[in-house]
C-alpha cells in the first residue's frame, strides 16, 4: 500500500514537473499564440504598385517550427542593434522594436517594378498541437500556392528566386523535384533561376537526433516527431532528396549556399557556455556547376535576421541583385519620334517648367489622366517645346510615340510607324475604309489602353492638331498609364482629350531668348559675343517681332555667312527693303502679323540664296516640296526624278515637259544628285531632318503656306501626280514594303476637289488608277483598291473593249481584290471570264492565260473544290514545265499549289513527291535559307506529320524554326507558326512536357506580338489549356 502511494506521488511529481517545463510551449490552436500570417504566399510589402506580368518573383521560405512573423525579423533594442538572433522564435515583449529586412530594406534597395516579394508561410510547427505532415506534402503545398499567384501564361513565365532558411531549403528542393515531374507545375521548375540557401541542412543537422527525441517526449502534447525523423546527419532520405534535386536542377540554375561561421548558444550558466553548430559547413554546402558557398560570421539564427544593413545583409543583397540582373529580361525602350529638336534649339525655361508641372497634374476622370495642350500661333515653337520634353525624358517613358495630326493620311501613316516600333502585327486585310477601323490605328490604341499599373508609362505627342474637323478626336488614345502632349494653333484643342486637359500657351520669344537663338546660329557665346553684334541681333530679333520660326530661318542664312556683323546688317537692310515693298500690296496688308513676318523672311532669304546659287531655283524646289501630301517628305522619292521625267515627256510631249521641274536638264535634278535638297531647304526655310529607315524632311506649316502661294500659275498638282506615280511604278518593280507604307501618305486624292488632279486623272484614268490601286492592293487596303480597279475596268471596257488585254488585266486585279476580301464567288466569276477570254485571244499556253488558270484554281482550293482545282493546276504545271522549264519559279509555285491540293485530299504520297521536288529545286536555285525554300520545307514536314512520320517531320521543323529565328526573328509570325508545328509533332511523339513548354512559349509570344484577342493567340492558348488538362 505504501509503495503504491509513493509511486502515485512520484508520477504526480513527474506530471507537475512536465507541466511546468512545457506550459510555456505555445499552441497554434490558441489564436493569441498562432502566427499572424496566413498559411499561404504573403506579399512582403504593400507598395500599392503592381509589377510587370513578365518580371521576377522572389519567395522567402522560413525554417522548421517558424513563421514569417519571426523568421526574417530581428530585435532592434533601444540601446543597440542586434546582428545575431539568440532570442527565441516566439513572441517578444512590446517594449522591443523589430526590423524585418525583407519588407523594410529590400523594396528600396532592389527598387524594381518587375520584382514581387513574397513570404511563404507553411505549418511546420512540431512541438504542441502539431499538424502531422511530412516533407513531400510541404513541397506539394508550396507548388499549389505558387500556382495561385502565377495564373496566366505571362505570369507563369516570370523568373523565380527562392531564399530559404534551414529546413525551408529542403522544402524548396522537394518542391522543385516534384515540379519537374508535374504537368501542372512544370513552369515552376522551368523558370527557377536562383536559390539562396541560408543554413540548409543538405546532409542533416547535429541537432536532428536530439530534436526527434524531444518531439517524442512531447507526444502527449500532440507533437509531430515524423517531420524531424529524417534530419539526422547523413540520413538516407536527405541523400536521396539531394540526388533527385541535382538530377532535375537545370545547368543554368544559380545556387548560393550561405553557412554559419559561429556556433549557436544552447546554454550559458555563469562562466559555463554550451555551444554547438546547428548546421555544419559540410552539411550546408556542396559543390556543383553555378554553385557558390559563402560563410557569414553569424550563428544559425543570424543567417536570416538583420537589424541593420550590415556586412551579412549586404552579402545576401549583392547575390539577390546579381541574380535579378541575370534573370531580368532586357526591356527595349521604344522611341518612335522621327523628328528631333533643331540644332539651334534655345530652351525657354519658363515654358519648359510649366509643361513639366502641368504634365504632372492628374485628372482621374479624364480619358488620359495626364494631358497638356500646347497651343499658340504658328511659328512660335510649340513642336520644338514638345520635342525637347520628349528628348529629356527618353528614359522616363516607354514608349514615346509621335503622331502627325496634319490630316487623316498622316495620322494613319504615323500609327503604322508606331505599330511597327511596338512590334504589333497588323493584318493587311484590315487596313481599309475609315481611319477608325484602320488595323494599325486600332492595334496601337488597343495596346496603349491595355497598359496596366504594372507597365511603364507611355507618352504620345499629337503634333500639328490644327484642323480637328476631319475627326482626329476619334483616334485619340485612352488609358490610365498614358500622358499626352497636343500641339495646336487652336486654343480649343484641350477638348480633344475626354475629360479635363491642361494647357500651355506659347507666345513670342522674349528679347533675351530671341537674341540667344540668333547667337547660336552665329556660333557665339552670349557672354563672349561683342557688344555690337549683340545689338545687331537685338535689332534683327525685334524686326522679326520675336517670332521663333522667323528668327530660326533668318539665323540659318546669316550664320552661314561671315563676318557676322556685316551679315546681320546686310540681312536687316534687305529685310526692311522687302518689308517696305510688300506693305504696298493690298493682299499683304490683310495678313496676320506672323504671316507678314514669315513672308518677308521668305523673300529676303530666298533672294539671297538664288543670287549665290545661280540656276538652282530654290524657290521652285521649296514650292514643289510644299505640295507634297503628308507631314514628312521622304528623300527616297527623289531617287527617281529621271523616271518621272520620262513619264511626263511621254504623256505631255516635249514642249510642256520642258516647263516641269522634274526635267533632268534643269536645276531640280542637279539638286538631288548633288545631295543638296536638305541643305538648300534648311538654309532657306524651317525644314527639319527626319531620321529612320527612310530619311526625309518636314516643312513648317507657315512656311508651307507661304510656298504654296508662289508660282501659282504653274500646274503643280499635275507635276506632283506624275512625280508620285513614278515613285509608285518604281516601288512596284522593286517591292520595298517599308517605303511603300511611307509612299501611301503622298498618294494624290484623285477623287477629291482639286481641279488639276481630277482633270489629270480623268485623262489618264487607266494608268493612274491601276498604279495607285496596285499600291493600295499591296498595302492590303482592299476597299480603296477595289474602288480604283472597278473604275479602271469600266473605263477600259468602254474605251478599249471587253477583250482588250488591259481590260482583262484590270478584271484580274479586281478578282484578286475580291479573293483577298473572302468574296470568292465574285472572284471566281471574274477569273473564269478572264481565263476564257485569254484562252480565245492568246491561246491556252500563253503566260497570262496560265496565270488566270492558276488564280481560278486558287479560288477553287479556298472553296474546297479540290477536284476542279487539281484539274486546272495539273494543266498549268505541265504547260509551264514545257514552256518555262521544271525549275522556273512559276512552275515551282504551281507544283506547290498542286501539292497543297493533294494534301487537302489526304493524298499524302502524291503531295510528298511534289513537295520534295519543289524543296530540292529551291534549295539549289534560291538557297536553303530562302523564305520560299523554308515554306516548302514546312509543307513537306506537314505531310510527314500527317503520315505519322514524326522524326522526319521534327527534323525539318527544327531546321525551319531555327533558320527563321535567325532570318526573321524569334517573334516573327512565321517563326511562331513553325514553333507551333514543332510542338504538335512533339506532342504526337509523346514528348508532352516539351510540347507543352514550347506551345506555352508560342502562346506568350502571340500575346506579346499579336495581342490577346488575335485568332492565333486564342488558338495557341486553347491548345495550351487542352494539353494542360
Amino acid at each position: 500500500m505504501g509503495l503504491a502511494i509513493y509511486l502515485v506521488i512520484f508520477l504526480l511529481s513527474i506530471a507537475v514537473l512536465y507541466y511546468q517545463a512545457t506550459k510555456s510551449i505555445p499552441s497554434r490552436l490558441n489564436s493569441d499564440q498562432a502566427p499572424k500570417s496566413r498559411f499561404e504566399l504573403v506579399p512582403a510589402c504593400a507598395s500599392g504598385l503592381p509589377t510587370r506580368a513578365d518580371g521576377i518573383d522572389i519567395i522567402f521560405v522560413h525554417g522548421l517550427g517558424s513563421n514569417p512573423d519571426s523568421t526574417w525579423r530581428a530585435t532592434k533594442h533601444a540601446t543597440r542593434q542586434a546582428t545575431t538572433a539568440d532570442i527565441p522564435e516566439e513572441a517578444v515583449t512590446d517594449n522591443e522594436q523589430f526590423v524585418n529586412w525583407v519588407s523594410d530594406f529590400l523594396p528600396s534597395d532592389l527598387f524594381r517594378r518587375d520584382v514581387r516579394l513574397f513570404f511563404y508561410n507553411y505549418d511546420s510547427y512540431w512541438k504542441r498541437d502539431a499538424v502531422h505532415t511530412r516533407l513531400t506534402n510541404l513541397g506539394n503545398e508550396l507548388l499549389e500556392h505558387i500556382g495561385g499567384i502565377r495564373m496566366s501564361e505571362r505570369e507563369q513565365s516570370r523568373s523565380l528566386i527562392f531564399v530559404a532558411h534551414s529546413f525551408g531549403g529542403l522544402v524548396v528542393k522537394r518542391a522543385l523535384v516534384q515540379a519537374r515531374a508535374s504537368r501542372d507545375f512544370g513552369h515552376v521548375a522551368e523558370h527557377a533561376q536562383t536559390i539562396i540557401f541560408l543554413g540548409t541542412p543538405h546532409r542533416g543537422t547535429s541537432f536532428g537526433l536530439w530534436g526527434w527525441l524531444a518531439a517524442k517526449g512531447l507526444q502527449p502534447l500532440g507533437s509531430n516527431p515524423s517531420i524531424l525523423a529524417d534530419l539526422e546527419y547523413d540520413s538516407f532520405s536527405l541523400h536521396d532528396l539531394h540526388k533527385d534535386f541535382m538530377a532535375v536542377a537545370p545547368d543554368d540554375l544559380r545556387v548560393f549556399n550561405f553557412f554559419e561561421k559561429r556556433p549557436t548558444r544552447i546554454l550559458r550558466l555563469w562562466f559555463v557556455r554550451l555551444e554547438r553548430f546547428c548546421v555544419h559547413e559540410q552539411s550546408a554546402t556542396y559543390e556543383g556547376r553555378n554553385v557558390r558557398n559563402i560563410g557569414l560570421s553569424v550563428d544559425h539564427y543570424g543567417l536570416n535576421k538583420f537589424a541593420s544593413k550590415n556586412e551579412s545583409y549586404q552579402s545576401i543583397l549583392s547575390k539577390l541583385t546579381e541574380s535579378i540582373r541575370a534573370s531580368a529580361r532586357p526591356v527595349k525602350h521604344h522611341y518612335a519620334v522621327p523628328l528631333g529638336r533643331v540644332d539651334t534649339y534655345t530652351e525657354r525655361v519658363g515654358l519648359s517648367a510649366e509643361l513639366e508641372q502641368k504634365l504632372h497634374i492628374r485628372h482621374e476622370k479624364a480619358s488620359v489622366p495626364y494631358a497638356v495642350s500646347v497651343y499658340g500661333l504658328g511659328g512660335v515653337g510649340k513642336s520644338q517645346l514638345a520635342l525637347d520634353y520628349a528628348e529629356k525624358h527618353k528614359l522616363d517613358y516607354n514608349p514615346i510615340l509621335w503622331i502627325d495630326a496634319t490630316d487623316e493620311e498622316t495620322v494613319r501613316s504615323s500609327f503604322k510607324i508606331c505599330a511597327a516600333e511596338l512590334g504589333l502585327t497588323v493584318e493587311g486585310g484590315e487596313n481599309q475604309g475609315s481611319i477608325i477601323t484602320d488595323a494599325g490605328v486600332r492595334a496601337v490604341l488597343r495596346w496603349l489602353c491595355d497598359r496596366s499599373e504594372a507597365d511603364d508609362e507611355w507618352l504620345l505627342i499629337v503634333d500639328n492638331a490644327d484642323d480637328v474637323s476631319w475627326g482626329i478626336q476619334k483616334v485619340m488614345p485612352r488609358g490610365n498609364r498614358g500622358r499626352v502632349i497636343i500641339t495646336s494653333r487652336d486654343e480649343q484643342s484641350t477638348k480633344l482629350v475626354g475629360g479635363t486637359c491642361e494647357s500651355v500657351r506659347v507666345g513670342d520669344m522674349s528679347p533675351p531668348e530671341g537674341r540667344a537663338l540668333l547667337l547660336r546660329h552665329l556660333q557665339l557665346d552670349e557672354e563672349l559675343a561683342p557688344g555690337g553684334i549683340k545689338d545687331d541681333c537685338d535689332r534683327v530679333v525685334k524686326k522679326l517681332e520675336f517670332l521663333a520660326l522667323a528668327i530660326d530661318i533668318a539665323g540659318a542664312y546669316i550664320g552661314s555667312h561671315s563676318p557676322s556683323d556685316k551679315a546681320l546688317q546686310r540681312y536687316l537692310a534687305d529685310y526692311e527693303r522687302h518689308r517696305d515693298e510688300l506693305l504696298q500690296m493690298d493682299f499683304f496688308r490683310g495678313l496676320l502679323a506672323t504671316e507678314k513676318t514669315v513672308w518677308t523672311v521668305w523673300d529676303t532669304t530666298l533672294e539671297k540664296i538664288a543670287m549665290e546659287n545661280k540656276g538652282m531655283q530654290p524657290d521652285i524646289l521649296l514650292t514643289f516640296l510644299a505640295h507634297f501630301k503628308g507631314g514628312i517628305t521622304r528623300m527616297r522619292c527623289f531617287v527617281w526624278p529621271v523616271l518621272a521625267w520620262k513619264k511626263s515627256r511621254l504623256i505631255w510631249g516635249k514642249r510642256r515637259a520642258k516647263e516641269c521641274p522634274l526635267n533632268s536638264n534643269n536645276s531640280f535634278h542637279s539638286l538631288e544628285t548633288n545631295g543638296m535638297i536638305f541643305d538648300i531647304s534648311r538654309a532657306a526655310v524651317h525644314c527639319s531632318r527626319v531620321d529612320g529607315g527612310w530619311a526625309g524632311v518636314t516643312m513648317h506649316g507657315l512656311v508651307r503656306w507661304r510656298a504654296m502661294l508662289s508660282h501659282r500659275s504653274r500646274p503643280w498638282r499635275q507635276w506632283y501626280m506624275v512625280f508620285v506615280l513614278a515613285a509608285c511604278c518604281q516601288n512596284i518593280e522593286e517591292e520595298q514594303p517599308e517605303f511603300r507604307r511611307q509612299l501611301v501618305g503622298h498618294l494624290p486624292d484623285i477623287h477629291g476637289n482639286n481641279g488639276q488632279e481630277r482633270e489629270y486623272f480623268l485623262r489618264y484614268q487607266s494608268f493612274i488608277g491601276a498604279t495607285i490601286g496596285r499600291i493600295y492592293y499591296d498595302e492590303g487596303r482592299w476597299e480603296e483598291a477595289e474602288k480604283l480597279f472597278v473604275q479602271v475596268m469600266e473605263t477600259s471596257k468602254t474605251k478599249l473593249g471587253a477583250d482588250h488585254p488591259d481590260t482583262l488585266t484590270s478584271m484580274a486585279n479586281l478578282a484578286s481584290t475580291f479573293w483577298n476580301q473572302g468574296r470568292l464567288e465574285e472572284a471566281e466569276k471574274l477569273f473564269v471570264q478572264v481565263m476564257e477570254t485569254r484562252k480565245t485571244k492568246l491561246g491556252a499556253d500563253h503566260p497570262s492565260m496560265l496565270t488566270s488558270m492558276a488564280n481560278l484554281a486558287s479560288t477553287y482550293r479556298n472553296q474546297g473544290r479540290w477536284e476542279e482545282a487539281e484539274k486546272l493546276e495539273v494543266q498549268v504545271m505541265e504547260t509551264r514545265k514545257t514552256k518555262l522549264g521544271a525549275d522556273h519559279p512559276s512552275t515551282l509555285t504551281t507544283m506547290a499549289n498542286l501539292a497543297s491540293t493533294f494534301w487537302n485530299q489526304g493524298r499524302w504520297e502524291e503531295a510528298e513527291k511534289l513537295e520534295v521536288q519543289v524543296m530540292e529545286t529551291q534549295k539549289t536555285k534560291l538557297g536553303a535559307d530562302h523564305p520560299d525554300t523554308l515554306t516548302s520545307m514546312a509543307n513537306l514536314a506537314s505531310t510527314f506529320w500527317n503520315q505519322g512520320r514524326w522524326e522526319e517531320a521534327e527534323k525539318l521543323e527544327v531546321q525551319v524554326m531555327e533558320t527563321q529565328k535567325t532570318k526573321l526573328g524569334a517573334d516573327h509570325p512565321d517563326t511562331l507558326m513553325s514553333m507551333a508545328n514543332l510542338a504538335f509533332t512533339w506532342k504526337s511523339q509523346g514528348r508532352h512536357a516539351d510540347a507543352l513548354a514550347l506551345m506555352k512559349n508560342c502562346a506568350q509570344a502571340h500575346q506579346r506580338v499579336l495581342g490577346d484577342e488575335h485568332p492565333y493567340t486564342l488558338k495557341s492558348l486553347a491548345t495550351v489549356a487542352k494539353w494542360s488538362s
